[in-house]
């Protein structure tokens, strides 16, 4: 069984890939219905129950003061013997202390995390020592894939910009369009200068 941590877009993506091998999913996310976890078909369940029925459990949320190490010494021995976890959201939601001795004590079967607290981690890292651990490097945003995928979000918005006016996704332009900005600011219409200037 696996136990999905967090169903936002990635979670979700899990979810279907373990059914596809059907596997049975236990969720645990505070923002989720009962509705739509049972159109995600999902058993939502509450984080201690997870942690309790998983075989192997995926984290899919932010760090945040109520995520930050809510995998800790206390959670991982609620965790099945010989259970497995996986990391590929954030660093510092998981206690690497208390993971490295999970896995030293081999309570864990294993574990997998692309994310530290402190990135990059130090070469003297306590997981680095347990035979059942595999790090890699948190390198998402830096696959060809993902460097192919900027490119093209790039691309359409500059056709976009001389196409229609319009500008999104930047940090200093407002996401609007060149007459809605103009509106906004009390014009007639706007225009590109007024809009930049």
């Amino acid at each position: 069984m696996l136990g999905v941590i967090g169903t936002g877009n990635i979670g979700q993506l899990v979810v279907q890939r373990a059914k596809s091998f059907g596997m049975k999913v236990v969720a645990y996310d505070p923002f989720l219905s009962p509705e739509a976890a049972a159109k995600l078909g999902v058993e939502l369940v509450d984080l201690a129950e997870v942690f309790r029925r998983a075989d192997a459990i995926t984290l899919h949320v932010p760090l945040t003061e109520q995520t930050r190490n809510m995998v800790n010494a206390s959670t991982l021995l609620q965790m099945k013997p010989g259970a497995l976890l996986v990391n590929c959201a954030r660093g510092g939601l998981v206690d690497e202390r208390a993971l490295a001795d999970a896995l030293r004590s081999k309570h864990l079967g294993g574990a997998a995390l692309d994310v530290f607290d402190l990135e990059p981690p130090p070469a003297d890292h306590p997981l680095f020592t347990c035979e059942n651990f595999i790090a890699t490097p948190h390198l998402g945003g830096s696959t060809e894939d993902a460097q192919q995928n900027v490119a093209v979000i790039v691309c359409e918005a500059m056709v976009e910009y001389l196409a229609t006016g319009t500008i999104r996704n930047a940090v200093n332009v407002p996401s609007v369009s060149v007459r809605a900005a103009g509106r906004v600011r009390g014009g007639a219409g706007g225009d590109r200068d007024r809009l930049l200037g």
